[in-house]
C-alpha cells in the first residue's frame, strides 16, 4: 500500500503504471504537480455514492472494500517525499472542490480491498442510495429466485461454519483469552469492540432468521432485510479492525485468532460480505410485490 512508502523512488504509481521518479516530478511546475496528484488520486479514489452500498439503519456509507479515506492523507502519504507541503494542499482543495471528504476506492486501483471472488457482480446492490427497489448490476440477468434463495442457504453455511465455533468457545470460556505477548486485555478490549460477542451472537441470530425466511413460499422481507444489516455490520467492523491492525504493523490473523480462534479473519470479513451480498441478490429477484 501506498501510506508505506516512505523512502518511494516512484510517485504516483497507479495498477500497472510505475509513476513518476523524483527527479521527473521535480523537473514539473507546480501546476503540472497539482494535476498529476488529482489525476492520481481519482484513478485510486471515487465518491462512495457512485458504488458503496449505503445502509440507512446505520446512518452512512458501508464501506466493504476499504476506507473512508481523507484526501489530504493518502495524497500526502504516497507525494510527500517528491512535493512540497503547500503545492499537496493544493492538490487536496482541488479534489475535495465538490465538497465530499470521505472517499471510497476505484474498483480497479490499488486500494481495493475486496476479496477476487466476491466482487460486485450481476445481482448486487450497485446504486449506494438506500432506497428500493435498489439498482441492481446487469451485466447480466438476475438469477431465478430460487437459485438465488439457494445460493443464499450455501453462503449462510459457510458463515455459520466460521461462527459457530466462536460461540461455542465463548460458551466455554465466558472471559476472552489475553492477547498473545501482553498481560492484561486493553488490546483484547480493542478487538471486543470491534465485533462484541453480542454482535457475534446476533449474527448468528441473523443466520437463523434469514434461513428460516428461506423456507417459506414468500419470505418477510423486513426481517430478511434486518438479518442482512446485521451482517453488513459485522462485515464493517471486522474490516475496520483489519485495516487499522494493518496500519499498525500488527499481524490481525495473530491477533484475531488468539482472541476469537479466527484463524483467517479475512475469511471471516468475505464469508460475512458473501452472504450479504447472496441475500441482497436474493431480494432482488423476488417476483412477489413487497
Amino acid at each position: 500500500m501506498s501510506e508505506f512508502r516512505s523512502m518511494a523512488s516512484h510517485f504516483g504509481s497507479v495498477r500497472d503504471f510505475q509513476g513518476y521518479s523524483a527527479e521527473e516530478v521535480g523537473a514539473m511546475s507546480s501546476q503540472e504537480q497539482v494535476a498529476m496528484m488529482v489525476e492520481w488520486f481519482n484513478q485510486q479514489f471515487e465518491d462512495p455514492q457512485n458504488d458503496t452500498p449505503y445502509n440507512k439503519d446505520m446512518g452512512g456509507y458501508v464501506y466493504l472494500w476499504g476506507g473512508p479515506f481523507d484526501a489530504s492523507d493518502q495524497i500526502q502519504a504516497e507525494f510527500s517525499d517528491a512535493v512540497d507541503f503547500d503545492t499537496m494542499m493544493l492538490a487536496v482543495d482541488r479534489v475535495q472542490g465538490d465538497g465530499t471528504l470521505e472517499w471510497a476506492p476505484t474498483t480497479g486501483g490499488d486500494f481495493y480491498e475486496h476479496p477476487e471472488d466476491d466482487r460486485v457482480e450481476a445481482g448486487e446492490i450497485v446504486d449506494g442510495d438506500g432506497e428500493w427497489p435498489p439498482v441492481v448490476a446487469d451485466q447480466v440477468p438476475v438469477p431465478p429466485e430460487p437459485e438465488a434463495r439457494a445460493e443464499v442457504i450455501r453462503r449462510l453455511d459457510e458463515l455459520e461454519a466460521i461462527v459457530q465455533p466462536l460461540l461455542d468457545r465463548f460458551e466455554a470460556e465466558p472471559q476472552a483469552p489475553p492477547m498473545m505477548g501482553h498481560n492484561n486485555p486493553p488490546e483484547e478490549l480493542e478487538i471486543v469492540q470491534a465485533v462484541s460477542r453480542d454482535e457475534w451472537q446476533q449474527v448468528k441470530a441473523a443466520i437463523d432468521e434469514i434461513r428460516q425466511q428461506t423456507q417459506v413460499e414468500e419470505p418477510d422481507i423486513v426481517s430478511v432485510e434486518q438479518g442482512n444489516n446485521r451482517l453488513f455490520a459485522a462485515a464493517t467492523a471486522l474490516a475496520g479492525w483489519i485495516q487499522n491492525r494493518v496500519n499498525a504493523a500488527i499481524d490481525a490473523g495473530a491477533a484475531i485468532g488468539v482472541a476469537y480462534g479466527i484463524a483467517n479473519p479475512e475469511a471471516a470479513r468475505a464469508a460475512l460480505i458473501g452472504a450479504a451480498q447472496a441475500v441482497q441478490t436474493w431480494l432482488a429477484s423476488m417476483p412477489w410485490p413487497f
